[in-house]
């Protein structure tokens, strides 16, 4: 339906717009499950971070002895979120798994999984209070590790470097989040570990070439009700959400949307979603150069409904056209009129030669941001449409 609309546009226009138009429809049509790697020895919380993110029971964790046998890859899925996770054995675990391995080590265990299917991103975890004990080995493992991945697959592969259980550093009676204080103990102690990570890092020659960030400090304590939802009042989680989108920014674009569905951190999702807004806004004001007037109305309104359908989607909702309906027809009354009559003014405005054709781009590409901004104000922040109608004017 979308390019059979652009068919009504001159070639010049009608090239660049379906080229765009084909890389954001990829991101749903190619859309695939992430795939996460979590490195890190016995106690770094590989497992408690998958249910950080997810904030659901995903995966056991294991007190006193390693409980992650078998590194292989697998299907995590809560609500129809899902993750493809490789929750590795701890590496320089002084004991045998619960679960059962054939390999004789961790190393080995890793291997064989990253040769089977690639990781698109990989979280090195360090527990806070052993990032300077020991880690030379684990970043020699590391190392051969990602060696071995880029080699048979050719991809780069970025690392996240996550400083994990903060809370455990000293003062331990104080949780999370630090004061703002710049005297405060905690807060320093947090910085000093994170910036030692980086350094442990920085010295791989190699490894230092694929690190994506600085190190994310994190506390991923938390426990759930008998119904397997998160516990607000015991709920520890601490800059996790900035984790997360630390990985959904070095994953590719078809992983992309299906991790900012499966996190429901609204910081995620806005990011993405205001990705999306962008590059639409951008594709509408290219159309609406054209100096035919109306024939692009039709574009217009389909990069919109597109652009407002992938955002209810990006927030949890099904992938349906429906929910572009249901915000177009309830913002309704003077923003809808409004916006009406932006697009009539837009449509005269290039009977007027070359400067004509301009103000209709800006006025298009402002309206469509707009748009977005109203969706994702409605499906992402789930404010009330009296809210949305308050707030934006088209």
């Amino acid at each position: 339906m979308l390019f059979d609309a652009l068919d009504m546009l001159p070639e010049s226009v009608r090239a660049k717009a379906q080229e765009e138009i084909k890389l954001l429809l990829a991101m749903l049509r190619e859309r695939r499950r992430p795939r996460l790697m979590l490195y890190g020895r016995r106690g770094a919380g590989k497992s408690l971070l998958t249910n950080a993110i997810f904030g659901a029971p995903v995966h056991k964790t294991g007190a006193v002895r390693t409980q992650t046998g078998a590194t292989q890859w697998e299907l995590c899925q809560v609500g129809g979120r899902e993750l493809d996770i490789l929750d590795t054995r701890g590496v320089q675990e002084g004991s045998a798994p619960v679960e059962d391995d054939p390999a004789e080590t961790a190393e080995k265990s890793l291997l064989a999984a990253v040769r089977k299917k690639c990781p698109d991103a990989i979280a090195f975890l360090v527990k806070a209070t052993d990032v300077d004990a020991a880690i030379a080995e684990d970043l020699a493992i590391l190392e051969r590790v990602h060696r071995e991945a880029a080699r048979i697959h050719q991809v780069d592969i970025k690392i996240v470097p996550v400083l994990t259980q903060c809370d455990h550093l000293h003062p331990s009676d104080i949780r999370f989040p630090p004061h703002d204080d710049e005297n405060d103990e905690k807060k320093q102690n947090v910085e000093d570990a994170a910036s030692l990570l980086l350094e442990h890092l920085s010295v791989n020659a190699y490894l230092s070439r694929h690190i994506a960030c600085d190190a994310v400090p994190t506390s991923a304590l938390l426990f759930f009700d008998s119904d397997g939802k998160v516990d607000k009042r015991r709920d520890y989680r601490w800059n996790i959400d900035v984790l997360a989108l630390k990985i959904q920014e070095i994953l590719p674009d078809n992983a992309q949307v299906e991790f900012a569905r499966l996190t429901q951190f609204r910081q995620v999702q806005k990011s993405l979603a205001r990705r999306i807004v962008a590059a639409v806004s951008v594709i509408c004001g290219v159309v609406a150069v054209t100096p035919i007037p109306i024939a692009d109305l039709p574009v217009l309104a389909s990069l919109q409904a597109a652009m407002i359908t992938m955002i209810a989607y990006i927030s949890g909702r099904e992938l349906s056209l429906a929910s572009s309906k249901e915000l177009i027809l309830a913002l309704g009354g003077n923003v809808g009129a409004g916006y009406a009559l932006r697009e009539i003014a837009r449509a005269i405005l290039k009977l007027i030669p070359v400067a004509g054709d301009a103000a209709s781009g800006a006025v298009a590409a402002a309206g469509t941001k707009s748009l977005g901004e109203a969706a994702i104000f409605y499906f992402i922040d789930r404010e009330s449409l009296d809210f949305v109608r308050r707030h934006f004017k088209f």
